[in-house]
């Protein structure tokens, strides 16, 4: 390589002074020994540091750019040696060690007698946490940083697995990756990183693999099928036009119904796809019907966006905004918090009688479900929605300004009038025609002389609604009235996993389709969170050492996951006169 590639310079012709010592240096280099090299090489350093802006050298060094090595250079390394020792992958490989992976659900750990030996499931489950820790989760990807990521050598030791065999892993393995994620609650419990005292729920949406076109419900599927029949119509119109004009044109007569049969022909394939999807949506509980992925929902993202995608729980704990619980689920929030507290209090291993504080915004606030949270000793500090003004009610004669005494079950009016009602208990139908919850309605006769009625009803007389659950609801709000700075901390806890996960890890959709696998990959998801945030927290040295010490209980998730599973059969079982008659004793198994 000559000096001209390595150097900004200026080029002047040599002196026959410089040519007869590099001739010298050259004939030296040649004969002498390893050892003597090195101090030809120092002479020939020292003499081009003495005469480098001096023009002896046939060139004016002006300054040198940095130099790699040569790429024909052999090197002698170990894959131990080219990562460091304080490498967050080394954790990554000590964790998954750690786990009995038999015990969490996994397969093939043993081997078989025949055929090909598989991948051991560790190597799959250490290549999927190094993947979703740095922002790669495509098959694919996967597959090709096995070959060119040092890190990842290292990891597998040089296994390359294919894209398929990557693929199947996470899909075939949603139950067990929901057991680590409880498990590493547990090493968080452990590793004392859990507070279990204030936890805050939150959901946020992920897309589905489902596009808002194969999505439907009554009104697009009636929106299609009268554009099937207006366009048969006109079809069926243009053949009595050209059937009276056959004798005119016969060639382009001919061509035109031809194309005309075409489209009838595409008419009626189209009406009988609609009608597989009406009937799919008569047999099914919800409004709408997903065709690519048929558990994906059209939920409300806000006020005027609805996307295709799936609802995540969240249920967080304050200490160190470390996620306790994590949920996939189609629905939105309005029945979503109880599940999500007791399995966040399960989560932490704390029995029923251990007071939790439980903060969540206002799309949880449904009655039944503050009740369900409160009998089971949890404090409800979820928001309240503001009641809005009606235009012909004065604001001192709002429904919340209506005393209600629980002794005699009575409201009693602003004005001083008592309510009574006769007990009877009516029915609040939902959208779906069920029952959402029952309530009893308080009137009274004073209405008919009271001097301030144009102000309180137009109603003959004024009456009062009160849900069964209203004491579980005047207990929460009550919570929030009188310690707003406890709700106050629940964005900060609650937003920070979604927000770092959607915005710096890019995570807003799942790649898997049907509500088991989705659940399976946001347990991955949050389970990454954890672990690169108590690396965070802990740094290497103390984490290191923790994961050492941990001695891992999988009774306590195993009984979690057997308990989940029976719970899911009763629910969809409960309808069969089986489950009727003895569903008191089932619910006490369980």
């Amino acid at each position: 390589m000559s000096i001209q590639n390595n150097c900004c310079l200026s080029q002047s012709p040599p002196s026959k002074k410089t040519l007869n010592l590099r001739r010298r240096f050259v004939l030296q280099w040649r004969t002498t020994g390893v050892c003597e090299k090195t101090s030809v090489f120092f002479q020939i350093y020292t003499y081009v540091h003495k005469h480098k802006n001096s023009g002896e050298m046939g060139v004016n060094y002006i300054m040198q750019f940095i130099q790699g090595n040569d790429r024909y250079q052999t090197f002698f390394t170990t894959l131990e040696q080219q990562v460091s020792t304080d490498n967050p992958v080394r954790l990554i490989d000590a964790f998954v060690d750690k786990l009995d992976l038999q015990k969490l659900g996994f397969t093939n750990t043993h081997h078989k007698m025949e055929g090909r030996p598989p991948f051991a499931p560790a190597v799959l489950l250490k290549l999927y946490l190094y993947g979703y820790l740095n922002k790669i989760r495509s098959s694919r990807k996967l597959e090709k940083e096995c070959s060119r990521n040092i890190e990842l050598q290292w990891l597998l030791q040089h296994l390359q697995p294919n894209y398929h065999t990557v693929a199947d892993f996470r899909k075939v393995h949603a139950a067990p990756l929901k057991s680590m994620f409880r498990l590493y609650v547990q090493f968080l419990g452990d590793a004392g990183l859990l507070g279990k005292t204030t936890i805050g729920i939150d959901g946020s949406k992920f897309r589905a693999v489902n596009s808002k076109k194969h999505n439907y419900n009554q009104n697009k599927i009636d929106k299609h099928r009268q554009f099937i029949e207006d366009k048969t119509t006109r079809y069926l119109h243009e053949l009595d036009e050209l059937d009276r004009q056959e004798n005119n044109a016969a060639d382009e007569w001919q061509v035109k119904k031809e194309k005309i049969a075409r489209g009838l022909a595409k008419l009626k394939e189209r009406t009988i796809k609609y009608d597989v999807l009406q009937q799919q949506l008569t047999d099914t509980t919800d409004k709408q019907v997903s065709t690519t992925d048929k558990d994906s929902r059209s939920i409300l993202i806000t006020k005027a966006i609805v996307e295709v995608a799936y609802n995540t729980q969240n249920a967080v704990d304050d200490k160190h905004n470390l996620i306790v619980h994590t949920e996939a689920t189609n629905t939105n929030d309005g029945k979503a918090l109880h599940q999500a507290a007791m399995q966040a209090k399960q989560n932490l291993q704390l029995k029923k009688e251990d007071a939790l504080m439980v903060l969540a915004d206002k799309g949880y606030h449904t009655g039944a479900e503050l009740l369900g949270c409160q009998d089971d000793n949890m404090i409800t500090h979820v928001a309240y929605k503001e009641q809005p003004s009606v235009k012909h009610i004065a604001n001192e004669f709002l429904a919340e300004s209506f005393k209600y005494d629980k002794a005699i079950d009575t409201y009693t009016c602003p004005a001083g009038a008592v309510l009574t009602s006769l007990g009877t208990w009516h029915n609040k139908k939902g959208e779906a025609n069920e029952t959402s919850y029952r309530f009893k309605t308080y009137r009274t006769d004073g209405c008919k002389t009271c001097p301030l009625k144009d102000q309180c009803t137009k109603l003959p007389k004024r009456i009062i609604q009160r849900s069964e659950y209203q004491d579980a609801v005047d207990t929460n709000d009550n919570n929030i009235r009188n310690n707003p700075h406890y709700y106050k901390r629940r964005q900060a806890i609650c937003e920070h996993p979604f927000g770092s996960i959607k915005r710096q890890w890019g995570y807003t959709h799942t790649l898997l389709k049907g509500l088991q696998k989705v659940n399976g990959e946001m347990n991955l998801i949050m389970l990454c969170y954890n672990f690169m945030r108590t690396k965070n927290i802990l740094g290497f040295d103390k984490m290191s050492e923790a994961i050492q010490n941990w001695q891992p209980d999988y009774t306590k998730v195993a009984c979690a996951l057997k308990n989940g599973f029976l719970k899911a059969i009763y629910r969809q079982m409960k309808s069969f006169t089986f489950f009727k008659l003895y569903s008191t004793t089932f619910s006490k198994a369980l």
